[in-house]
């Protein structure tokens, strides 16, 4: 998996934060509608009137707006994973040892997006060092490899397992299995490389 798609999922992990500031940080503005006597009130009135109120609303609201885009764009990543590992796993392979490691996405959370969730959003200074925060823990994210420790997909219901896993080619020691099925010790399951020492597996069904 080479850097873009790891960005790509940071951004990913970062969904829940995206629609809490917009919940947020949403405003209510005072407007009102006009009084039009009766010739006045024709259908391009009333479009120029809710057109009107709409950019007052997208004017106000424009960081809820732009963390409604970012959330868009978090669910198209999504898919594009899921299209990723859709037809993956047609290999084969024996599962040694396993712990789950779901706790890495609950302290992702409670790391780096919870603590957010106090910071106030109408001084754009400080905006921009949540911006800056939010680049550094990127690139740490990028670099030290923990794309798979992401709440989004917990979420979507993917679970996380550090496992030994064997096949005639070697031993894999103490490496991350990505996976929506329950992996449990001395079973054979599908699986797909996703990175150096991280697996998406899958349980082979009794039919297969």
């Amino acid at each position: 998996m080479n850097n873009i798609e790891k960005i790509k999922l940071y951004i990913l992990s970062l969904a829940i934060l995206f629609l809490m500031i917009m919940i947020m940080s949403a405003q209510m503005p005072e407007y009102q509608f006009s009084v039009c006597l009766d010739d006045q009130c024709s259908f391009s009135y009333w479009a120029k009137e809710l057109a009107y109120a709409i950019w007052i609303t997208c004017k106000l609201n424009w960081l809820p707006c732009l963390m409604l885009i970012c959330f868009i764009i978090s669910m198209v990543i999504k898919h594009q994973f899921d299209y990723m590992l859709d037809g993956g796993g047609e290999n084969t392979i024996h599962v040694c040892e396993v712990k789950s490691e779901d706790y890495e996405h609950l302290t992702f959370l409670a790391t780096y997006i919870i603590p957010f969730f106090g910071f106030s959003f109408d001084d754009p200074r400080k905006l921009v060092a949540y911006l800056i925060l939010l680049i550094v823990i990127g690139f740490i994210f990028v670099r030290t490899d923990k794309y798979y420790a992401n709440p989004t997909l917990a979420l979507f219901g993917f679970k996380l397992y550090r496992a030994n896993l064997s096949d005639p080619n070697g031993l894999y020691e103490s490496v991350i299995v990505i996976s929506k099925d329950i992996i449990i010790p001395n079973q054979i399951i599908k699986y797909k490389l996703i990175s150096e020492n991280v697996f998406y597996a899958k349980k082979i069904e009794d039919n297969e």
